[in-house]
């Protein structure tokens, strides 16, 4: 398959929606699909960055003349007419002639989508606003707060809606540092703090945020580490104040490793927006800048929800004042841990995988478990009926992952990850009773469940019992656990005993 996406970067727009595209299409890439990138020759363009990563990119001409105005609302960003925009992409994408036009852009509406794409190509479009209509055949807002019903209207009734942070669209590296982010951070308090406000800051709120701090009470062996990016206009200023910072302060410019960085903090200072929810992933604690008018909302559902603090608007006269409060609350321990455990269970990390199972032919596989998996096998155990856990009752999630690394390391032990496209679904685990015999246990992420997906677990179960010469399998399944029951009987288990509200099941290895 062959796609094609259509998204800019500038000093206006920013990076993000340039990076979640990327994160897409390195998916996608290893899925075996070709990815080509069209984008203008705007300030603070990230074509080359695209080019590096590997992907073709067509460089649209750099805008000549007036700038126009909408609707919609930020139809300025395209830099030149949308008629105009659509005709030279339409060019593009009929010498590739792909199976998908991805498009991420705010200047664009249905007009455009009908006149750019090409006949038997279909549309993906990802959106914030809600605040134009779209001929899509699948849409994504991966926004919290937002709902299905705001497109009513606005997309075809036919079209999928994929919408909130469960979708957000993050590079993997972000899933892969999850589990141990979450276990290291448990209990550490207010060590380190990352100030991100962009890879661009076009309001230069790094420095406003930098000067805020240094009126407020910060703990004596706070590290401070502030992100941004080589095209940022006030990074030079940036770098002079952060020299003249109470506490110890690095500048790191065009980082690689985000999620390395967002998982040594304990504390990050951030706009509303795509980091948003890698923040989120990494169970990092936040305190909101709102920098655009359509950050408000997604500032105002993280606040809310208990996930984020909030500073309020960058321009608003009270704003150092609201910081330094927030930074005061921060330092509070137990507030400090309550904001990670209501981020972290925002978005998982997975969010590409998901939207890959909804555009690429399915396809599943096993692999082995990894230290990534511990976060989603404990969220998926704790997703169904606490009663079916042995015990009655979750493990803290401290427990689990201590436990987990040390099961990776058993020699008598297989753990098994079901991964639909590019989406962990499900695991199994063996657990050596005997010479003879082992004990299965299953588990279905719950986008998976009631999908047959069960089965597809006890025949990879089977299959690694054979491969160790076993002679049966056994299970122990909650009597209330109806559908776990039908699956285990499905696949040839055989009831033999019941012990403290538990089943035990039985099923022999011939040959």
């Amino acid at each position: 398959m062959n796609f094609v996406f259509r998204t800019d970067a500038s000093r206006e727009i920013g990076t993000g929606h340039v990076m979640r595209c990327l994160a897409l299409a390195h998916a996608l890439r290893k899925q075996g699909a070709g990815c080509h990138f069209v984008t203008r020759e705007l300030p603070g363009s990230l074509a080359g960055r695209i080019e590096g990563e590997g992907f073709a990119v067509t460089r649209l001409p750099a805008p000549q003349g007036e700038v126009p105005e909408g609707p919609p609302a930020h139809a300025h960003w395209a830099g030149v007419e949308w008629a105009q925009d659509a005709e030279e992409t339409r060019a593009v994408l009929d010498g590739v002639a792909p199976d998908w036009l991805v498009v991420d852009h705010y200047a664009f509406d249905a007009r455009w989508q009908r006149e750019a794409r090409p006949t038997g190509t279909r549309l993906m479009v990802i959106d914030d606003l809600a605040d134009r209509p779209h001929e899509a055949d699948l849409l994504l807002d991966q926004n919290l707060g937002r709902t299905a019903t705001d497109y009513d209207g606005l997309v075809p009734e036919s079209c999928p809606r994929m919408i909130g942070p469960r979708y957000a669209l993050l590079r993997p590296e972000f899933a892969a540092a999850r589990a141990e982010a979450l276990a290291a951070r448990a209990g550490r308090g207010l060590k380190r703090m990352l100030i991100s406000m962009g890879g661009v800051d076009g309001a230069d709120a790094t420095s406003a945020v930098l000067t805020a701090l240094r009126g407020s009470p910060l703990p004596g062996d706070l590290r401070i580490t502030v992100i941004m990016g080589s095209n940022a206009p006030a990074l030079e200023r940036v770098k002079v104040l952060a020299q003249d910072m109470h506490r110890p302060t690095e500048v790191a410019v065009d980082v690689s490793d985000m999620a390395a960085h967002m998982a040594a903090a304990d504390l990050a200072i951030g706009a509303a927006g795509a980091t948003t929810w890698e923040r989120c992933c990494l169970g990092l604690p936040s305190i909101i800048v709102k920098i655009a008018d359509n950050q408000a909302e997604i500032a105002q559902s993280l606040v809310a929800g208990g996930a984020a603090l909030y500073a309020g608007p960058l321009q608003a006269p009270n704003f150092a004042a609201n910081l330094q409060e927030a930074v005061v609350v921060a330092g509070n321990p137990a507030r400090l841990a309550n904001l990670s455990t209501t981020a972290a269970a925002i978005s998982d990390g997975d969010g590409v995988g998901r939207v890959l199972t909804a555009i690429c032919p399915a396809t599943s596989r096993f692999r082995d478990a990894t230290r990534e998996d511990s976060r989603r096998i404990w969220e998926w155990r704790n997703a169904g009926d606490k009663k079916f856990l042995f015990g009655g009752e979750s493990t803290p999630y401290g427990a689990h992952d201590e436990w987990f690394c040390s099961a990776l390391q058993a020699s008598g032990r297989i753990m098994r990850i079901l991964v639909l496209e590019a989406l962990p679904s499900g695991y199994i685990r063996l657990d050596r009773s005997n010479r003879t015999s082992a004990r299965v246990s299953i588990c279905l992420a719950l986008d998976a469940r009631g999908k047959g997906f069960g089965q597809a677990l006890l025949t990879e179960a089977e299959r690694q019992g054979r491969a160790l010469k076993l002679e049966g399998l056994d299970a122990e399944i909650h009597r209330d656990n109806v559908a776990s029951r039908k699956i285990f009987a499905a696949a040839g288990y055989v009831q033999r005993a019941e012990r403290n509200g538990f089943l035990m099941f039985h099923r022999e290895l011939e040959g």
